[in-house]
């Protein structure tokens, strides 16, 4: 049996962190929300990081996916990449899609697999799917599965189903923990020793990023409410599964 290390994830959601309460409560590893879409990062990324890292938790990082092509999620891989240039993450990499709207099954595996592809190779760092049970199942597909890890969310059950996968890095059972040092719920995980990275040198910053400034030109049928739904979107909570 695998040793179970305790987790939790966290973004802007939760806000101010004391890290030291958090620690001496037991919790090993910490997720934490990096970025969003085109152009977010998350108001807490820095925060959160500098002060997990002080008090000797293990780190990941994550970015919440919004693309709608594989051309705008090899993008957005630049952009999660450009963001978390300058971390020593500890944890692999987490791609969290999970609004698709109108996209096929085949455009959301297309899009899965352009990102996290393009995010190893920019980083240079390992990924992870984060993705719920149902999803797991009906969505990412087995050549996904077979290829990257999975972080599943299911709640109510002792183990999760994981679908096309065999097994599981990573299993978030509830999205209303409680955890001294934070207000409010959080989300409670278990990982597994796979979620370890390798090595945890300094991202770099890609090449192809630096300076990079995102622009947009308007079309005569586009609407605010759908341009900032692909480049400003922001959710109310941590954009998890809930």
């Amino acid at each position: 049996m695998q040793l179970l290390i305790h987790g939790i994830d966290v973004s802007d959601w939760q806000g101010s962190i004391d890290y030291a309460q958090v620690k001496n409560a037991g919790v090993e590893v910490v997720y934490i929300k990096a970025s969003q879409g085109n152009s977010i990062v998350d108001a807490y990324f820095r925060t959160n990081y500098d002060n997990a890292k002080a008090n000797g938790l293990k780190v990941g990082l994550y970015h919440f996916l919004t693309a709608r092509s594989v051309e705008e999620a090899q993008q957005q891989a630049e952009y999660f990449s450009s963001v978390i240039s300058g971390t020593s993450p500890d944890c692999k990499l987490a791609m969290d899609f999970e609004v698709f709207g109108n996209l096929s099954v085949d455009e959301i595996n297309a899009i899965s697999l352009a990102f996290l592809q393009k995010v190893q190779s920019l980083t240079g760092k390992e990924v992870i799917i984060y993705s719920d049970a149902s999803n797991a199942s009906n969505t990412f597909g087995p050549g996904l599965a077979s290829t990257y890890p999975l972080w599943v969310a299911q709640y109510g059950v002792s183990q999760p189903n994981t679908g096309n996968w065999n097994q599981y890095e990573g299993f978030q059972y509830s999205d209303t923990g409680t955890i001294p040092g934070i207000r409010g719920y959080t989300d409670l995980d278990t990982f597994t020793e796979g979620i370890f990275l390798g090595a945890t040198d300094t991202i770099s910053t890609p090449e192809n990023t630096k300076n990079q400034i995102t622009t947009y030109t308007v079309q005569a049928s586009d609407t605010l409410s759908e341009i900032a739904q692909k480049y400003r979107y922001n959710c109310s909570r941590n954009c998890w599964s809930k």
